[in-house]
């Protein structure tokens, strides 16, 4: 998986395959997986983030529990 921060609502339908992804823009990272990633950097809707520590996801899982 890997972690990126979308600035623009992102929609792509994986090819050959019935799974697609709808993802709203956040200012934290948000984790997906690597070809979903690729293809929001290539369509210019997301910025590439490093994958956040072990205190940081936990930081991320308690706000999204709010």
């Amino acid at each position: 998986m890997a972690w990126a921060v979308f600035h623009d609502e992102f929609r792509w339908d994986r090819p050959k395959s019935a799974v697609s992804f709808w993802i709203k823009p956040k200012a934290e990272p948000q984790c997906y997986p690597r070809d979903v990633i690729d293809a929001a950097i290539a369509a210019g809707k997301a910025a590439e983030h490093g994958s956040p520590t072990a205190t940081q996801k936990r930081t991320l899982k308690a706000r999204r529990a709010i």
